[in-house]
Parts: C-alpha cells; sequence; structure tokens
C-alpha cells in the first residue's frame, strides 16, 4: 500500500511569469528588464512544493487540463516530489496564468493573472476515501462549491483542514470558512473580514470553538494568533532578512504550517518554521523556486546573524 498523504490540496494553481524591473517604469517608457523566470504558482500549488521541500507527502487532487501550462505543471510537481495521481483530468481546466511585476527598487511585486480556463476544485471529485485517507486538507478559494464537500468530509472524518483564503465574493465563501479548524489570513484580509483594522482582534473575531488555530499574517511584523488552548490572541515576531521579493511568502507560511501539522509538530513549531519560510522565501525572486527545505529552515533558525525582530 501507498503511504498515506499529509497534505491533500484542491485548488488554485498558476505558471507565473516574473519580469524583474530595476525600478517601476515612467507612462510612456521603455525599461530594459534586469531578469525574467517562468515559475509554477497559485496557492495551492505554492503551499503543496513548499509542504514537499519541507518533508512532507504533498498530493494534488483538483483538475489539470491538456494544454501546455498544465503539462509544465505536471513536469513540475514531478521534479518536486508533488503525488498526482489523484488529480483529475479535463480539457477545458488549465492552470491561471500570471504574470508578477517585480520591483526591484522599492521591493514591491504586482500581480496580473488572466482565470480563463481555471475551474478549481470540482464538486464531485476527490472520491471520499481520498480526502479521509490523507492526515491534513488543503483549500483555497477557487472552487467554492468544491471547497465545502471536501472541508465538510475532512472534519467529519477528524481531518484538520487549513486554509488560504484571499477572497470573499462568491456564494458559499462564509460555509466554507466556518468550516476551517486552521484558518490563516492576511491581515488586510482579515481586515476585510472583519471590518477590525487591528490584527489581534481580527483574530478574536474570526475565531470559534469550531477552530484549532487562527493566524493573522503581518508580513515583516509577524503575526497573531490564537489557538484552542488560549484564551487571548498572541503575538509571534517575523525573521529580518534582506527582502527581494514577497511573492509567495503566504504560500510558504500555509505550506510550511500544514505540513508541520501533519506531521504532528506542536503550535510553537508550526509559527516558527512557518514564520521561517516565509522570511527565506523573501530573499528570492517568484513564488516557488524561493521556497525552503526543512534543512535550510534549520540553518536560520540557527544562525544568530538573523534573528526575529521585536516589534508587534
Amino acid at each position: 500500500m501507498p503511504a498515506p498523504v499529509d497534505v491533500l490540496g484542491l485548488g488554485c494553481l498558476a505558471v507565473d511569469e516574473l519580469l524583474l524591473l530595476p525600478r517601476w517604469p515612467e507612462p510612456d517608457t521603455k525599461t530594459r528588464l534586469a531578469g525574467r523566470d517562468r515559475q509554477g504558482g497559485g496557492l495551492t500549488g505554492n503551499a503543496l512544493v513548499a509542504a514537499a521541500r519541507y518533508g512532507a507527502r504533498a498530493a494534488y487532487a483538483g483538475p489539470l487540463g491538456r494544454d501546455p501550462d498544465s503539462q509544465f505543471i505536471r513536469d513540475l510537481f514531478a521534479h518536486e516530489g508533488v503525488d498526482l495521481s489523484m488529480a483529475s483530468e479535463s480539457s477545458s481546466a488549465r492552470p491561471i496564468r500570471s504574470t508578477i511585476l517585480i520591483d526591484q527598487e522599492r521591493h514591491t511585486r504586482t500581480v496580473l493573472f488572466d482565470l480563463a480556463g481555471s475551474v478549481g476544485a470540482q464538486p464531485d471529485w476527490p472520491p471520499e476515501p481520498t480526502i479521509t485517507a490523507a492526515r491534513v486538507l488543503f483549500v483555497d478559494h477557487y472552487g467554492i462549491e468544491g471547497m465545502i464537500r471536501a472541508a465538510r468530509i475532512a472534519r467529519a472524518g477528524g481531518i484538520p483542514v487549513v486554509a488560504d483564503l484571499e477572497r470573499d465574493e462568491w456564494p458559499g465563501f462564509h460555509d466554507l470558512l466556518a468550516l476551517v479548524d486552521h484558518l490563516i489570513v492576511t491581515r488586510a484580509f482579515a481586515s476585510r473580514l472583519t471590518g477590525l483594522a487591528d490584527p489581534a482582534g481580527a483574530v478574536d473575531r474570526l475565531w470559534h470553538s469550531g477552530r484549532q488555530a487562527v493566524v493573522v499574517t503581518c508580513g515583516e511584523r509577524g503575526c497573531w494568533w490564537r489557538a484552542a488552548d488560549s484564551t487571548r490572541p498572541a503575538h509571534y515576531p517575523a525573521f529580518t532578512v534582506p527582502v527581494v521579493d514577497t511573492t509567495g511568502c503566504g504560500d510558504a507560511f500555509h505550506g510550511i504550517y500544514a505540513a508541520s501539522l501533519a506531521l504532528g509538530e506542536p503550535l510553537s513549531t508550526r509559527l516558527e518554521h512557518a514564520s521561517a519560510g516565509a522570511a527565506l522565501k523573501a530573499m528570492h525572486p517568484g513564488a516557488q523556486r524561493g521556497l525552503p527545505t526543512r534543512e535550510a529552515i534549520l540553518r536560520l533558525l540557527l544562525n544568530p546573524t538573523i534573528s526575529p525582530t521585536n516589534h508587534p
């Protein structure tokens, strides 16, 4: 029998075209690129690669097409060790196509994306035994109906659900949100969901008795979190590193957290390793190429010249 899957993902895959700009161009001018690259991307795609590099057995069980971009993802996942045996095939499906403009002067990035052909999780796939055989189910907001079905099956079977959610305009979103027991969202999205600018207050507002953990990430200012055995939010600091590109930092955090959870590590380790992994990712352009291994994370934690910042 094959080894059980640690992290099973269903959602968003992308192919990212990265354009490195020495500085943001003025209108009606020409700018020579400092570099360009093509990488895999997407909320779930990045998280699964991050989980695999951390040492978890990661698998994708969403749809893939037969187009060149889908083949690019297949080849990439084969190289990374992400299992595709549970993925479904659809002639109409294709990964999201993104163009990411990285301003090297201001260390910012702008993402332009094309959703044509992106279908997200399917309402009748994967089979229930595939979901309940996983140690962690990873969901995002692409294909809400399919995500709700999978999350309900997982929760009924005692399988933790980790979510990377960025948008809430689809019908059924709040049904999915309620099913997630390990909720990790950015400060901006937490504020949108709760109406609160304060991340600690947003953690409390997003908390309910069905959760095991709520984390609101704040970039260079670390994250605020609350767990089932705590009564109020606490702060975990970020790591200070030279920033090249923040694309995929949140995905690194999510994927490493999910992998650490699947491997039975305590919340303190999940937060420490996810925070360190997000920092290491920020030192590299693009999302997937800079995702760290577990060994790189442990080296960072042992490096006395790179320490957490101390401001909430």
